[in-house]
């Protein structure tokens, strides 16, 4: 089975022959966007591990491996977003499997779309800061 376009391996959030299989397309939340997208859903095998499959002499020239037959290492579900390409954890074990993979448990957010996110999060905060000072019971003084 081929990986669908919006990958972690074609975006470079991962190496080339890491054991990852694309387990369906989920409609969820995307903290980027701010909207609920679609995404890809994919198992992730991170750390030390041994197994059955491709002999190492092959392994440099796929893609990627399966994550069948393989024992040990640290298993876990991600999701990537099909609008903005960031990554998320689907779960607690998606967030250990970021955590052991050297990248941000909670999420990495596109390098090209970073700054739409911050203008977001800013314009959010902006928002919840005029709502508590429109509610302060303090007079102004003349």
């Amino acid at each position: 089975m081929s990986l669908p376009t919006h990958n972690p391996i074609d975006f470079e959030w991962f190496v080339k022959g890491v054991p990852i299989d694309h387990t369906g397309t989920v409609h969820e939340y995307c903290e980027c966007c701010g909207t609920q997208t679609t995404q890809e859903q994919f198992k992730l095998v991170v750390g030390e591990l041994v197994g059955f499959g491709t002999p190492f002499f092959v392994r440099p020239f796929l893609k990627k491996q399966s994550t069948k037959g393989k024992l040990g290492g640290i298993r876990g579900l991600i999701m990537q977003c099909t609008v903005c390409d960031s990554l998320w954890p689907f779960d607690e074990s998606g967030r250990t499997v970021l955590g052991a993979a050297g990248l941000i448990p909670g999420g990495m957010i596109s390098t090209t779309h970073i700054a739409d996110y911050e203008k977001r999060k800013a314009e959010e905060s902006n928002t919840t800061t005029t709502e508590q000072n429109s509610k302060s019971k303090a007079r102004k003084l003349d």
